[in-house]
């Protein structure tokens, strides 16, 4: 094997983003490693460790049968990479399995390896982590496409959620600052960095059933739910199909603000809602500022991304199984 340079990452999605000299610090972080026919590269459920770019060889992708066997889901060669979601957090757990089919050859970065690089705020590591964040919105965006389109192939089969359009409720004075820093997203933020985040957005304060972004509206902003709750829908006859419920803490309007792409999604509040807006030149200036709170952050912005793919993925798995069996409310 030859080493790893920045020319081959550059070919490389994940990393073709990326500057030069980001390539150059990260193609030093690769080790080989090699795998004979046969041989795990990845083993669904243990934790996940490290990412692989394929050098040469070919490698299934599947799911674990109960009875024994795989369920093929994809095959990667040359020039991809499997298990990038290892550098989204900490605890992830391997959600296929991974088996060379030949002998493999493969570069490998362990992603504790990342997470140090990270905390040191070294350019390539930041860098790295906003592409792992276009790359899982990437993803989002394509299963939200592939579950409006079984929707569209059989509309009867599934019971909408009509809209209740609830009135307002009156209630005491709400501090959200302070609120702010019992949140997940929050947590490891400094009370400075939090100070700086909320005076970033705007606070607003809307009742349920409220439309923040409809679908192929323009994505001009992304809220922070600090309060309350917001449902991500399709439409479906005269009401909605419901996708994903973001509560406190978390981000919505992510994939298409991160993608520069009109709304694929409706989002709804579900109920009475204080949220933080972010318009989307303020939300870019604060992820590329390249400090401590832009990798926060990011985290952030992955972490929820990665929320929003399960749940995805659990809605078309729900939608496989309503097509065996009966109707049920979305």
């Amino acid at each position: 094997m030859i080493a790893l340079s920045a020319t081959m990452l550059a070919g490389v999605p994940l990393f073709a983003g990326l500057d030069e000299g980001a390539r150059n610090e990260l193609a030093d972080a690769f080790a080989p490693r090699h795998f004979v026919d046969g041989e795990a590269l990845l083993v669904q459920n243990e934790r996940a460790e490290g990412l692989y770019l394929i050098e040469q060889g070919r490698v299934d992708i599947g799911k674990r049968l109960p009875g024994g066997g795989l369920a093929l889901l994809a095959q990667v060669g040359p020039g991809e990479v499997i298990g990038d979601m290892t550098l989204i957090g900490r605890d992830i757990r391997r959600s296929a399995m991974g088996i060379a089919r030949g002998p493999v050859s493969s570069w490998y970065m362990g992603a504790d390896q990342f997470r140090a690089a990270l905390s040191q705020l070294h350019p390539a590591s930041l860098q790295l982590q906003g592409a792992l964040g276009r790359l899982v919105a990437g993803r989002v965006a394509n299963k939200t496409r592939d579950i409006a389109a079984m929707l569209a192939e059989t509309p009867g089969s599934f019971t909408p959620r009509p809209q209740r359009a609830l009135a307002p409720v009156a209630e005491e004075d709400f501090a959200a600052e302070a609120f702010l820093a019992k949140l997940p997203c929050c947590a490891a933020m400094t009370p400075g960095q939090r100070r700086a985040f909320w005076d970033a957005g705007a606070r607003i304060d809307v009742p349920a059933d409220h439309d923040l972004a409809t679908v192929g509206a323009a994505s001009d902003a992304l809220w922070l739910v600090v309060r309350g709750a917001v449902r991500s829908a399709l439409p479906h006859k005269d009401g909605v199909y419901q996708l994903t419920v973001t509560g406190p803490g978390q981000l919505t309007g992510l994939a298409p603000l991160l993608l520069a792409a009109p709304h694929d999604r409706l989002l709804r509040t579900s109920e009475q809602a204080t949220l933080l807006a972010f318009d989307r030149a303020t939300f870019a200036e604060m992820l590329g500022t390249g400090d401590a709170l832009s990798r926060e952050i990011a985290a952030s912005v992955n972490a929820d991304l990665v929320t929003a793919l399960d749940a995805l993925d659990q809605v078309e798995a729900r939608i496989l199984a309503m097509r065996r069996g009966h109707a049920v409310a979305a």
